[in-house]
C-alpha cells in the first residue's frame, strides 16, 4: 500500500468515526431533552420506559397496574354491587317463574289428554304446595288401581294464597272453579280428550313473603282448556306473555 492509499484509508475511517460520534451525541441530547420534558421518563423502541437514575443506573418503570390499584378497583366494584343488589326484587322473579311452571303443568296435562285419549286430572294440594297429576282411565276423577299418578311441587319460594283483590270477583280460596272435582281430597280439574276442561279454573300463587304485587294468577277457560297467566301490579291485574 502506498502512502497516498494509506492516507486515504485513514481519512475514510476518521469520517466514519466522526459520523458515529455525531449520531451518538445527537441521541444522547434527544434522550436528555425527552427526560426533561416528561419528568425523567424515557420511552424506548422496544416498549421499555426508564426513569431517573438511581445509584448511577437508569431504573426501569414497569407497565401495568399495581396490587394497590387492583384492590381499590375491586373494592369500589363491591361497594356498587352491594348498593344495587338490594334494589332487585327477587321475590317477583320467583313468583313469575312459579306461575309459568304452573301453567306449563296444566298445558302438559291438556296435551296428554288429547294424545292419550284419556282424561288427565290435576289436583291442588295447597297445604303441601304440590300438584297431583292422575291419568284417569275411567274418567271418574278418582285415583283407582293401575292409574298413573305423579306429583310436582311448586317452585321454591312460591305458595298458594288468596289475594286481597281478585281477578273480577273476590276469590274465596286460592283455587276456585264452578265445576271442580276432588281427587285425593284436593280440588281438581280434568282435561278431557278433546282438550277442553271440566270446569273453569282460577289458581292464585304468590311469593313466600306474600306481598300483593307478588300475586300471580293462572286462569283456565273451560271450553278450550286454554291457560293464561296474569300479574297483579298492586292495583290491577295485567296479562303476562
Amino acid at each position: 500500500m502506498t502512502v497516498s492509499e494509506c492516507r486515504c484509508s485513514m481519512l475514510v475511517v476518521k469520517g466514519l468515526t466522526d459520523t458515529c460520534a455525531r449520531r451518538a451525541s445527537a441521541r444522547v441530547r434527544c434522550i436528555a431533552a425527552q427526560a426533561r420534558t416528561t419528568g425523567g421518563i424515557v420511552s424506548h423502541a422496544d416498549g421499555r420506559r426508564t426513569g431517573g437514575k438511581r445509584g448511577g443506573r437508569w431504573r426501569t418503570i414497569p407497565i401495568g397496574f399495581t396490587l394497590i390499584e387492583v384492590v381499590v378497583v375491586l373494592t369500589m366494584v363491591g361497594i356498587i354491587a352491594a348498593m344495587a343488589v338490594p334494589r332487585i326484587n327477587f321475590e317477583r322473579y320467583r313468583a313469575d317463574a312459579g306461575v309459568r311452571t304452573l301453567r306449563t303443568v296444566l298445558q302438559g296435562a291438556q296435551r296428554n289428554a288429547i294424545m292419550r285419549q284419556t282424561n288427565i286430572v290435576v289436583g291442588f294440594d295447597m297445604a303441601a304446595r304440590q300438584l297431583h297429576i292422575v291419568e284417569d282411565a275411567n274418567n271418574n276423577c278418582a285415583l283407582d288401581g293401575g292409574e298413573r299418578h305423579t306429583s310436582r311441587p311448586l317452585d321454591e319460594g312460591v305458595q298458594f294464597a288468596v289475594p286481597a283483590s281478585g281477578y273480577g270477583a273476590q276469590p274465596s280460596a286460592a283455587v276456585t272453579g264452578a265445576n271442580l272435582c276432588a281427587i285425593l281430597g284436593f280440588p281438581a280439574i280434568s282435561f278431557l280428550r278433546d282438550g277442553a276442561a271440566s270446569s273453569d279454573l282460577d289458581v292464585y300463587v304468590t311469593s313466600s313473603r306474600g306481598a300483593q304485587p307478588d300475586f300471580r294468577l293462572v286462569r283456565v277457560t273451560m271450553a278450550t282448556g286454554r291457560a293464561d297467566t296474569y300479574r297483579f301490579n298492586g292495583s290491577t291485574w295485567m296479562r303476562m306473555n
